[in-house]
Formats: structure tokens, C-alpha cells, sequence
């Protein structure tokens, strides 16, 4: 029987023994080629390389420096190439999920070896990798809008910026934004570098939690 095509990774992590006896570990179980990086080298190049299934980010090791850089590398890269973090704590908030755009799986650092093989082979079948509780909270956060009253300062955008920060408040990625509205995603990144300065925000997760609380339920069902 043929042997099925290995998917392909980047492991975000210290360049160190314990990481890469981590990724050695996991290809030897797990049908998955993995490329070690360390976060101060990461590029837009390695992240766009053909064929990049997973992004696995060593979550101890990102510091708000790292997480703002490669989140604005992460805007240009396919919505196909999800996100697993490693090593997060126990008591690990939803809010922080709101951070990671694509994230597929959430790996603890109390989880075994034979935990991590279970959660990569389900991920790689299209499935997610968190607890129930996680996920309810995440899906609640989106779904919860408790704004009854849109606010004034978005109807101060223009037509195309509120069509589009509505989109990113329904967690669209760049990509999806332009194909939706028949739009280059340069369009779409001049569009929302606009719009954060008008709003007042700076990243993404402040604009969406911008967007729950001044931008009414009602406005998304037009």
C-alpha cells in the first residue's frame, strides 16, 4: 500500500536540544515533516513556503514582540495553514485564543507524548484539538454580541470599512475579505490600516473586541 504524503510544519521554538528532540519525537509518530524555527528568524518567505499544513508555536517562548511580528506575517500567509500551540498553561484564558486567528489545537504542559501524537493525528484529519470548556468559551465570545446600539464611530466609517471590519469581527482573514468583496488584499490592508487609526486600535483582537462592543447584532444580519 502506498504510503500516504507527509504533511508539513513549522515548529516556532528555541533552537535548543529539548525542542528538537520534541519535533524528532512527534515525526517519528506522527505523519508530519517539521521545520525547527526560532521566532527572532521567522520571515514571510518561511511561512509562504508550498505545501505548509500547520504553524506549531512553542507558546512560552512567544513573547509580545514575537506575537505582534508574526502576526503581521501572518496576514499575508494562505488561511489553509492553521495554528497549534504547545505548552500553555493549565489555566490557559480564551481571551488568549483570540490571538491566534487559525488556531486548530491547544497542547498543555502537562500532556504527555502519546497526548500530542492523538491531538496532531486528529488535526491532521481536519478535526480540533481543545477542551469543551475552551471551546465553548471562544464560540461564546463571538456569538454574545452585547452591544444592542451601534456606536457612532462606526457609522463614521465609510461603507467599505464598515463592510470589512464586519467581516474581521466575524473572524474573516484578509484573504477571505478580498474574495468576498472582489477586492485585492492590498485594498483590503490599506482599508484596514485606515480603519484601526479611526477606531483607535492597533492589532487585530483589539478590533475585534472593538467590534462586540460598538457594532449592534442587528448590523450583521442586513
Amino acid at each position: 500500500m502506498a504510503k500516504l504524503e507527509a504533511h508539513n510544519a513549522i515548529l516556532l521554538a528555541e533552537n535548543n536540544l529539548q525542542s528538537i528532540l520534541l519535533k524528532e519525537s512527534i515525526e517519528q509518530k506522527v505523519n508530519l515533516n517539521i521545520r525547527l524555527i526560532s521566532p527572532e528568524r521567522l520571515s514571510i518567505k518561511s511561512l509562504q513556503n508550498q505545501g505548509l499544513d500547520l504553524v506549531i508555536i512553542d507558546f512560552p517562548i512567544m513573547s509580545k514582540q514575537y506575537i505582534e511580528r508574526y502576526q503581521e506575517i501572518r496576514d499575508d500567509v494562505a488561511s489553509n495553514v492553521h495554528e497549534v500551540l504547545l505548552n500553555t498553561p493549565d489555566d490557559f484564558p480564551h481571551s488568549e485564543m483570540l490571538k491566534w486567528q487559525y488556531l486548530v489545537g491547544i497542547f498543555y504542559t502537562s500532556d504527555t507524548l502519546e497526548k500530542l501524537v492523538a491531538g496532531f493525528n486528529c488535526i491532521l484529519q481536519g478535526e480540533m484539538w481543545m477542551s469543551r470548556k475552551l471551546i465553548y468559551k471562544y464560540i461564546r465570545f463571538y456569538r454574545d454580541r452585547q452591544c444592542a446600539k451601534t456606536s457612532p464611530n462606526y457609522l463614521k466609517l465609510t461603507k467599505r470599512e464598515q463592510q470589512i471590519i464586519k467581516l474581521l469581527g466575524d473572524g474573516a482573514s484578509n484573504t477571505q475579505i478580498a474574495d468576498t468583496l472582489y477586492v485585492s488584499e492590498n485594498t483590503v490592508k490599506a482599508h484596514l490600516h485606515n480603519t484601526f487609526k479611526k477606531i483607535k486600535v492597533k492589532n487585530r483582537l483589539q478590533a475585534l473586541i472593538w467590534v462586540k462592543n460598538n457594532i449592534a447584532t442587528s448590523e450583521f444580519v442586513q
